[in-house]
C-alpha cells in the first residue's frame, strides 16, 4: 500500500493504452517499459514504440486497475489506456485467468500459468472497437522483483493485420 500513490499518480499521469499490453502486467502490481515493433500489412515499414504500463491491486482483493502509454515510435505516440479487471486465481486447477474492461471499448481476457524454474506463460485476447488481438507472452524472472516479458500478438482489424513483437522489462512492488 506505500506504493499506491505512485501507482496512483502513474494512472492519471500516462492513463494507459498501447498497442501490444504484455498480459503479464495483469498479474502482479508492478510497472513496466517495453519496446514493440510493428509490421502491418499492406502498410510499407514498421511502426516501432515504447510503453510504460503500471498495474496495482486494489487493497487485499484481486480487483485491479492498470494503466499505460505509448512513447514515441512511428506512430501511435501518446495512445493511452486505462482498465479495471478482476483475477480468478487456479481456475480448474489449470490457470490463473483475468478479466478487464478499459477505455476505447477494450475487453481483455488473459490466462497465466506458471512453468516453473522463475517462467510464465500468458495468453491474452484483446477486443477494441473492430481490433482483435491475440497475443502470447514468455515471462522470465531475472531475480524476486524483476522478470523479461518476450512478446508476440496477431492483431486483425476488417481491412489489415499486424504481427506484434515486444520485449519488456518489469519490476514488482
Amino acid at each position: 500500500m506505500k506504493y499506491l500513490p505512485l501507482v496512483t499518480l502513474l494512472t492519471a499521469a500516462s492513463a494507459f493504452g498501447q498497442t501490444a499490453v504484455a498480459p503479464s502486467t495483469l498479474f502482479a502490481n508492478n510497472v513496466s517499459l517495453t519496446y514493440a515493433q510493428v509490421s502491418t500489412s499492406g502498410v510499407a515499414g514498421h511502426m516501432n514504440e515504447w510503453s510504460a504500463s503500471a498495474s496495482a491491486y486494489l487493497g487485499t482483493t484481486e480487483a485491479f486497475v492498470q494503466a499505460a502509454t505509448n512513447l514515441g515510435g512511428d506512430l501511435g505516440n501518446g495512445d493511452d489506456l486505462i482498465q479495471v479487471g478482476y483475477r480468478f486465481k487456479n481456475v480448474a486447477s489449470i490457470a490463473d485467468a483475468a478479466v478487464a474492461i478499459g477505455s476505447n471499448e477494450r475487453y481483455t481476457v488473459a490466462l497465466h500459468r506458471a512453468l516453473g524454474a522463475g517462467f510464465g506463460a500468458w495468453f491474452s485476447y484483446v477486443r477494441e472497437h473492430d481490433d482483435n488481438q491475440l497475443g502470447f507472452t514468455v515471462s522470465k524472472m531475472l531475480t524476486h522483483d524483476y522478470s523479461l516479458d518476450l512478446s508476440y500478438a496477431r492483431a486483425e482489424v476488417s481491412t489489415f493485420k499486424s504481427d506484434i513483437w515486444a520485449l519488456g522489462v518489469r519490476r514488482k512492488f
